[in-house]
């Protein structure tokens, strides 16, 4: 009876000594794999935003001033730069129609002249057209450069710059035709004007959107997520997520 009781003690004392050693044996090898491995490191994954998406104000304005409203869409602000275009494209238009009709005027002076004053004015410099509407005949213009000893500015009388008009009331409708030619023609150039200033100010407007998008950019900053292992593996308490932005 005894020697039973012995046994089953020695058994019980063998079993406790053979799971303790496994037990430290299994923590030896789990802090010798957390160590190699390193699971309490905290694991990162970022979102950040890339640096390409920043733009460029230098591009921005080039594109504006090429083409008035392209800075803006380059930008991503073309609800903008669609007027700068239209406006663009609209005084293109006036200056063709300035241009346009500045020629028709004066090309209708032009054959207002050779039909009542006998005056080609083919190969002729503005100078002479405003000559012609000046005085009625080339030797009522002579006279007067004589008298103001203009001797290298008189026309010769046989060639082919002589003229005489057959009323002057006809002079004077040709003097207002060329007249108004010349008026139009000066509108074009205030157009002119208006185009660069419209690409100025739409150069300005998308340099400004490029800083509100580029601002918008480094505003919103970037994100990063944090896995963090709390504790090692036989005293986890779990996983830690840490959600952060920087600025």
């Amino acid at each position: 009876m005894h020697a039973i009781r012995f046994s089953s003690i020695f058994i019980l004392l063998l079993s406790g000594m053979t799971v303790s050693f496994s037990q430290a044996n299994l923590r030896e090898a789990v802090l010798t794999l957390e160590h190699k491995a390193d699971f309490r490191a905290p694991k990162i994954m970022r979102f950040d935003e890339p640096a390409s998406d920043l733009k460029s104000t230098t591009v921005a304005v080039l594109y504006s001033l090429l083409l008035p409203g392209m800075g803006e869409l380059y930008a991503g602000n073309f609800e903008t730069g669609k007027y700068y275009l239209m406006a663009d494209a609209g005084l293109w238009l006036t200056y063709g129609g300035f241009q346009l009709h500045g020629q028709w005027l004066r090309q209708d002076a032009r054959s207002f002249a050779l039909q009542h004053a006998q005056a080609n004015t083919d190969g002729k410099d503005e100078q002479f057209e405003v000559n012609l509407g000046n005085f009625n005949t080339v030797a009522d213009y002579n006279e007067a450069k004589l008298r103001d000893r203009d001797y290298n500015l008189m026309y010769d009388p046989n060639s082919n710059y002589a003229w005489k008009w057959d009323s002057d009331a006809t002079r004077l409708q040709y003097k207002n035709l060329r007249i108004r030619s010349d008026e139009v023609f000066q509108n074009s150039k205030f157009v002119l004007g208006a185009l660069v200033l419209n690409r100025i100010i739409s150069a300005f407007s998308a340099g400004r959107a490029v800083a509100a998008y580029n601002k918008s950019l480094a505003e919103s900053g970037n994100w990063r997520i944090n896995a963090t292992v709390s504790g090692g593996i036989l005293s986890a308490h779990g996983i830690e997520l840490r959600l952060t932005k920087e600025f």
